[in-house]
């Protein structure tokens, strides 16, 4: 299933990330988290944080011993991502802009 995710203002305070389907744009899903698996194949999960300035990120189930960043680096069919929160974009770092899309 082809999915776009966008992380959108809810309300005056929280940030969430939206998933919509591309084939019927109609249809999405809404999460406070999203999970991930990493460039190392790791399985880390992220939340929007400080208005929307950054990510807190965390491993498995160790949140205690998250931390914050402004870059989320991810595999997605094989190929290395990396998302930004300063623009909410997300591309395959070999530069590969023509598939590009909107976090």
């Amino acid at each position: 299933m082809n999915v776009s995710m966008q992380a959108r203002l809810v309300g005056s305070d929280r940030y969430l990330f939206v998933n919509t389907q591309r084939a019927n744009p109609s249809i999405k899903t809404v999460s406070r988290f999203f999970e991930y698996k990493t460039w190392t194949e790791q399985i880390w999960r992220t939340e929007i944080i400080e208005n929307g300035n950054a990510f807190f990120h965390w491993q498995g189930h160790d949140r205690k011993n998250g931390h914050r960043d402004t870059i989320i680096n991810y595999l997605l069919n094989g190929q290395r991502w990396q998302s930004t929160i300063e623009d909410y974009i997300f591309f395959p770092c070999a530069g590969r802009k023509s598939v590009a899309g909107t976090l």
